[in-house]
C-alpha cells in the first residue's frame, strides 16, 4: 500500500521525463535500459492500481490508442510552408541581396541549422498539452497523427513553464542512421520490406495504422519553427533556446551570425562532416533570426522570404541503360523514360530516370546499353545527365504511333514534346481520372492507380461522370473486390459530390490552372456557371489571372466536349458553387490593410484574418493603393513609407475598436 500514491505517480513521472530527456535529447543516459523499463513499470503497476490518477500526458498513455483505419484531416492555423532549395553559392548571396534590399539594411542577423532529412510534424499544446499532432500534407492541411505520435518518447507531453493558451511546434521527425540500420536487420528477419533511407522509414513508421507498430520504431524529433501561439521570443534564436528548456531536442548544428561569408565557409566546412553525423543531413537552412524582420519579408504563395534551403549537390550514380519506354500522361504527351541497372543513387534504388523529351535524348546522344550517369537531388525523379561509356548501337527514335491506343503521334513544329491526340486513349482517361480523383482534387478515397486502371480497361469508366454512375456491380468485378470495399468507395464517390466549386476547377484539370488559381478563379465567380460565361477580358481583369491562364480557362469553357461534360457532372449532382467567405461586417469593405510590427496577443495571420472577416483585402507591402496600415511595436520600413505616401496609420488597440472589438 503507498502512503501517497498521488505524490508517488507524479515523482515517477517527473523522474521518466527526465531520463527522456537524457536519452534522446542530450544523449547522456545514466541509467541501462533494464533500470528505466523499471522505473517505467513501478508506474504502470501503480496506475493500475490507481487508475483515477491517470492523466494524458503520462508517458504510459504513449501507447493507448487503438488500429485507427483512417487518418482525419486537419487544417493547419497557419500553413506549412516549403523552404526555397539552393545548391551553390552564388544563389544563397542572391537571397541575402534581396532581403537587404527589401529590408533597407546593410547586414542583418542570420541562424544557420542542419536540414535533417526526415517528416515535417506540428505539435500543438493547449495550455503546455500535447493535444493534436499533424502531418505537414498538402501544407494547408494534414493527417492527425497524434495517436502514433504519442509514442514517441523524445516529443513531451507536457511542457514545463510554456506558454498559456495554444502553442504549435514544429519539426522533424527522423530516424538515427543505427536505427534505421537495426530496423532493416529486424524487418529483414521477420521477410518484411526494408527501408531505403530514415526518411522512408520515418514516414512508413508515422502512417501505421496501429500506434503498437509505431512504439516498436525508434523515432526521434528536432523542433525547428512554430506555426501559432505567443511564444514569447522575439528572435529564432531565444526560440530555439527555449525550445530546449521546454523539453524538444534541436539541431547540434547551429550557427549564429550576420556574416554571409561566414555562412559561405560554414557550408563548405560541412558538407565533409555531415557524414558522421548520426542523422541524415541534406544540406543547412538559413533563416532571418528577427521575428520583426521575417514578417517584414513575408512570404510567397508557398515559401517564405525569410529563410533558404542551401543544400548539397545531388548525389550520382553510375549504371546502365537497359530501355527506353515511352509513357503517355493525361494531356496526351509523350515521354520517355530511362528503365536502369538498379543501383543506389542518394539512399535510394534507382530503376527509372527521366529523359526529359526526345531532344535530350539527341543532346545526350545516349542508346540502349550505354553506361550513363544518373542524378538524384532530394525528392526529385532522378534523371540521366551524361553518358560515361557508349556500348549501344542502336538509335533512338520518337515513336510513331502511340504506345497506348496505336494511333498516329503528333508533333507541331515548334513545340519539342510529340502527343497523342486521340481522346480515347487509355492512358489519358487514367491520368485524368486520378487526377481528378487525388485528395488535393475530389479526394475520392480507394480510388488508386490499380482501381482505375482496371475500371478503365473494363471499360466502366471514360470520363468523370462515369465515376458516378459506378454500382456495386461494377466495383465487384474487380480484382479483390468485397463488399465493405465497395461501399466505401461509393460512400467516398457520394461525398466528393459536395466539395466546393475551387476543389472541382482543379479536378477538371484545366492547362496551367492549379489548386491556387482554382481558388481565385472560385471565389471571384461564385458559380461553375457564372465561369463558363465569362469573356476572354473578363478573366484577363482578374488579379493574379494571367493572361495565359484566361485564355485555357476562356478555351476549355468553349469546348463543346466540355460543355457536355460539364452538364453530365450537373446530372450526377456534383456541387458547382463556391461557398462565400464569412463577413462578421463591412466596416472595413473596399480597404487594403497592411499590418507591420510585433502584434501583442495576437499573429500577423490572425490579425490579417480578422480584418478580411470585415471586408478588407490585406497586403504584405506598402503602396499608394494601401488604403491604411496597422503599425504595432517595433513597426519599421513599412510605417514609414506609409508615412511618406500620407496613408493613415493606427494602432493595434485603435483597428480592435475599429472592427468592434
Amino acid at each position: 500500500m503507498v502512503a501517497n500514491p498521488a505524490e508517488e505517480i507524479a515523482k515517477l513521472r517527473q523522474e521518466i521525463a527526465h531520463h527522456n530527456h537524457l536519452y534522446y535529447d542530450l544523449d547522456e543516459p545514466v541509467l541501462s535500459d533494464t533500470q528505466y523499463d523499471e522505473l517505467y513499470k513501478k508506474l504502470q503497476a501503480l496506475e493500475a492500481q490507481y487508475p483515477q490518477f491517470i492523466t494524458p500526458d503520462s508517458p504510459t498513455q504513449r501507447v493507448g490508442g487503438t488500429a485507427s483505419a483512417t487518418f482525419a484531416p486537419v487544417v493547419h492555423a497557419v500553413p506549412m510552408m516549403s523552404l526555397d532549395n539552393s545548391y551553390d553559392a552564388l544563389d544563397v548571396r542572391a537571397w541575402h541581396d534581396r532581403c537587404r534590399k527589401a529590408l533597407g539594411v546593410p547586414t542583418f542577423d542570420m541562424v544557420l541549422e542542419a536540414k535533417i532529412d526526415g517528416v515535417s510534424c506540428s505539435l500543438t499544446y493547449t495550455d503546455g498539452i500535447l493535444t493534436t499532432a499533424a502531418s505537414r500534407g498538402d501544407g494547408k492541411t494534414g493527417e492527425d497523427i497524434t495517436a502514433n505520435v504519442m509514442t514517441i518518447r523524445g516529443i513531451p507531453h507536457r511542457l514545463e513553464n510554456a506558454p498559456a493558451g495554444t502553442l504549435e511546434i514544429r519539426g522533424e521527425i527522423y530516424l538515427d542512421k543505427k536505427d534505421l540500420a537495426l530496423l532493416n536487420q529486424r524487418q529483414a528477419e521477420r521477410n518484411q520490406s526494408v527501408f531505403a533511407n530514415t526518411r522512408n522509414a520515418a514516414a512508413g513508421s508515422l502512417r501505421q495504422k496501429d500506434p503498437q507498430i509505431t512504439a516498436q520504431r525508434p523515432l526521434q524529433f528536432f523542433a525547428h519553427s512554430f506555426g501559432t501561439g505567443d511564444i514569447g521570443a522575439d528572435r529564432f534564436s531565444a526560440f530555439i533556446d527555449d525550445c530546449k528548456k521546454w523539453g524538444f531536442a534541436v539541431s547540434p548544428v547551429r550557427l549564429q551570425t550576420d556574416d554571409i561569408n561566414e555562412i559561405i565557409r560554414f557550408y563548405e566546412n560541412f558538407d565533409k562532416k555531415r557524414n558522421d553525423l548520426p542523422f541524415d543531413a541534406d544540406g543547412l537552412v538559413i533563416k532571418v533570426n528577427s521575428f520583426a524582420l521575417q514578417r517584414q519579408l513575408g512570404a510567397t504563395a508557398k515559401s517564405p522570404r525569410w529563410a533558404i534551403a542551401f543544400k548539397y549537390p545531388a548525389q550520382q550514380a553510375t549504371t546502365t541503360l537497359n530501355q527506353v519506354i515511352f509513357s503517355v500522361g493525361r494531356s496526351g504527351i509523350i515521354t520517355p523514360v530511362a528503365q536502369v541497372e538498379p543501383v543506389s543513387c542518394a539512399g535510394v534504388i534507382i530503376s527509372n530516370a527521366t529523359l526529359h523529351n526526345f531532344d535530350e535524348i539527341k543532346r545526350l546522344g545516349v542508346r540502349v546499353g550505354d553506361k550513363i550517369i544518373i542524378e538524384r537531388a532530394g525528392e526529385v525523379i532522378p534523371k540521366i545527365i551524361k553518358v560515361a561509356e557508349h556500348v549501344g548501337q542502336e538509335e533512338l527514335r520518337p515513336p510513331t504511333v502511340c504506345p497506348c491506343c496505336g494511333r498516329p503521334v503528333y508533333k507541331a513544329d515548334d513545340e519539342v514534346g510529340y502527343y497523342c491526340i486521340n481522346p480515347a486513349c487509355p492512358a489519358q482517361i487514367k491520368g485524368r481520372i486520378l487526377h481528378f480523383a487525388s485528395r488535393g482534387a475530389m479526394d475520392i478515397e480507394g480510388m488508386g492507380d490499380v482501381v482505375v486502371e482496371d475500371l478503365v480497361d473494363l471499360k466502366f469508366v471514360t470520363n468523370f461522370s462515369d465515376l458516378y454512375a459506378l454500382s456495386f456491380f461494377h466495383l465487384l468485378s474487380l480484382k479483390h473486390f468485397q463488399e465493405r470495399k465497395s461501399q466505401k468507395i461509393l460512400d467516398s464517390l457520394e461525398e466528393s459530390k459536395k466539395r466546393p466549386l475551387s476543389r472541382l476547377l482543379f479536378a477538371l484539370g484545366i492547362a496551367f490552372v492549379g489548386a491556387k488559381n482554382s481558388e481565385v478563379l472560385a471565389d471571384h465567380f461564385h458559380t461553375l456557371d457564372n465561369l463558363a460565361q465569362a469573356s476572354l477580358e473578363e478573366l484577363k481583369a482578374i488579379k493574379d489571372i494571367g493572361d495565359v491562364v484566361s485564355q485555357s480557362v476562356y478555351d476549355f469553357f468553349h469546348d463543346p466536349e466540355v460543355l457536355h461534360q460539364i452538364e453530365l457532372l450537373r446530372a450526377a449532382g456534383l456541387n458547382f458553387t463556391q461557398p462565400q467567405k464569412q463577413i462578421s461586417s463591412h466596416v472595413l469593405e473596399g480597404m487594403t490593410v497592411v499590418f507591420t510590427g510585433e502584434m501583442q496577443g495576437m499573429t500577423r495571420t490572425q490579425a490579417e484574418k480578422l480584418a478580411q472577416a470585415h471586408g478588407a483585402k490585406t497586403g504584405s507591402t506598402v503602396s499608394v493603393k494601401t488604403s491604411l496600415v496597422v503599425a504595432a511595436k517595433a513597426a519599421g520600413l513599412k510605417l514609414k513609407k506609409a508615412q511618406e505616401l500620407g496613408i493613415k496609420v493606427i494602432t493595434p488597440e485603435e483597428f480592435l475598436a475599429l472592427i468592434g472589438q
